[in-house]
């Protein structure tokens, strides 16, 4: 009887995981991307996509527990609207939302959402923060 209880106990504890199966969207997202190519347009509507370089590159770390992480290797060298760290969510198929932990006085504390998508390794964001038009193309590492 005693077994049938620490049975019942640990069957329990095992269907209480807060693991939530992720969607083929998610999965696809995960890991880490490198820039390759970007473009920020001058405001006239045009947008001359650019290598990225040693100085303009970045990395973007998705992780399964909804949190991302930009990495670049000369800090404050190449902005993008993309910042640090944070968390991140998808919505809808072209829709990822990103709340940055670093918030300025100017930006409100809620989710930007951009436009999105990956095709084989490539992914495309396209922030909505960015009025002049830019695109941003990372390949998977």
């Amino acid at each position: 009887m005693k077994k049938l209880g620490w049975l019942l106990i640990f069957a329990c504890l095992a269907g209480c995981s807060n693991n939530k199966s992720l969607s083929p969207a998610e999965t696809k997202i995960l890991g880490k991307w490198q820039l390759t190519e970007f473009c920020v347009g001058p405001g006239d509507g045009s947008c001359a996509m650019q290598d990225a370089g040693p100085a303009t590159t970045q990395v973007l770390d998705f992780k399964k527990d909804g949190s991302f992480i930009e990495r670049t290797p000369q800090p404050g060298q190449f902005q993008t609207p993309i910042r640090s760290s944070g968390e991140y969510h998808l919505e809808a198929p072209d829709r990822i939302y990103f709340q940055f932990d670093i918030v300025s006085s100017l930006e409100p504390e809620k989710p930007w959402a951009w436009g999105y998508s990956i095709t084989g390794n490539l992914l495309t964001i396209q922030p909505s923060v960015c009025n002049e038009g830019c695109v941003y193309i990372y390949r998977k590492i």
